[in-house]
Parts: C-alpha cells; sequence; structure tokens
C-alpha cells in the first residue's frame, strides 16, 4: 500500500472538517441529499484543494480552527451568502448572522473574475462534461437552478480570511499568466477520482449520454 503523505492527509482533514461543519448546517427545507453523500463531497472538496500549494492549504485550515473558536461555521456562512440570489427572503432572515466581508470583496472579484473566463473556456472545450455541473453566472441563479459556480465561488471565497485570499488571487494569476486553468486541474482532479483516465475520456463518455 503507498504510503500517505503529509500533503494528502492535509487536504483529506480539510475536507473532514469541513464535512463535519457540513452536518452542522440545516435548512428550511430539511436535510439535503448531499448531506448524505460523503463520497461525493469528499471527491468534489478534495479536488479543490489539491491544486492549491500547502501555504494556502495550512492558511484554510488555520482559517477553520479560528472559526471554530468564535463559535462560526464557515459553511453554513457560505451557503447563506449564496441565498441572497436564489432565496432572497431567507437570506433577509440569516444576513445578520454572516460577517461583514467589506474588507475582502476586491480581493474575491478578481478571483472570480478569472474563474469565469476560465469556465468560459471549459464550456467550449469540454461542452457534455461542464454542462454536468452548475450553471455559469449569478444572472443564472435561481430556484430551479440553484446556485452559479459563480455565486458558489464567490462565497466561499468571502469565508476565507484575507491572508488566505491574498494567497489564493496569487496563485490564481500566476495560472493565468502561464496560460494554465486551476478550475480546469479541479475537474482533470474529479474526473480521475470517477475513474476517467483524463478529460477527454470523460468529455467523450459523456457525449455519448
Amino acid at each position: 500500500m503507498d504510503k500517505v503523505s503529509e500533503r494528502e492527509q492535509l487536504i483529506f482533514h480539510i475536507a473532514q472538517t469541513e464535512w463535519e461543519l457540513f452536518q452542522q448546517v440545516y435548512n428550511t427545507g430539511g436535510r439535503a441529499s448531499c448531506q448524505d453523500d460523503p463520497d461525493t463531497f469528499f471527491k468534489m472538496r478534495m479536488s479543490q484543494w489539491m491544486v492549491y500549494s500547502d501555504e494556502v492549504l495550512r492558511s484554510y485550515q488555520e482559517d477553520c480552527e479560528d472559526a471554530c473558536k468564535e463559535g462560526r461555521n464557515l459553511i453554513f456562512e457560505k451557503y447563506g451568502r449564496m441565498m441572497e440570489s436564489t432565496f432572497p427572503e431567507e437570506y433577509e432572515g440569516i444576513k445578520e448572522h454572516l460577517p461583514d466581508v467589506s474588507d475582502k470583496t476586491d480581493i474575491v472579484e478578481k478571483i472570480v473574475k478569472i474563474n469565469l473566463e476560465w469556465d468560459s473556456e471549459m464550456m467550449k472545450e469540454y461542452p457534455n462534461l461542464r454542462k454536468r455541473g452548475r450553471v455559469s453566472t449569478t444572472a443564472e441563479d435561481g430556484v430551479m437552478a440553484g446556485s452559479s459556480m459563480e455565486s458558489y465561488l464567490r462565497g466561499e471565497l468571502l469565508t476565507y480570511s484575507r491572508k488566505t485570499l491574498l494567497l489564493v488571487l496569487k496563485e490564481t494569476e500566476e495560472a493565468y499568466e502561464k496560460g494554465e486553468s486551476l478550475l480546469k486541474q479541479t475537474i482533470a482532479n474529479e474526473t480521475l477520482f470517477y475513474g476517467y483516465p483524463s478529460l477527454e475520456a470523460a468529455e467523450a463518455r459523456y457525449a455519448e449520454a
């Protein structure tokens, strides 16, 4: 059996922490089905964290630890912010419980902008694979469509500390300048978790569906 590296342990620990926080989130419609699907949750979350450096991982781990000490649930905050466009009336009832993030929005929007460009590229390169995910922009949010990639990303980023956000922005911009895509890498990681050897293989499979 291959030895699990320290980095792999850190990524799993972060996903485990998020899963435990996710179990504490309650919504008015009752327990969400995804809260009973740890396999998908861990594949998705670990795929994302795998694209970042150890420095980002350690910083976000500190964010989780600090939030827990303060009695905050970062997953609740993420989904709460997503509700602003999908369930605005319910959002009005919880927004007072969300911390002020005005000092972080400028950093977040820079990261979101690049990711929207990456998402547009994914739509062109792997349309069949990409259409299985969330809708793309906040303008498309709704009760039926749910939260878009844009709203989900923005909601999550706003839970990070400025320190973590600046590190994520740095790595996002560096990848962008090199012509690389962290979003594409994340989705590639997901396809590997599901047994596909490449994005191209997954795209071909879903083209047949």
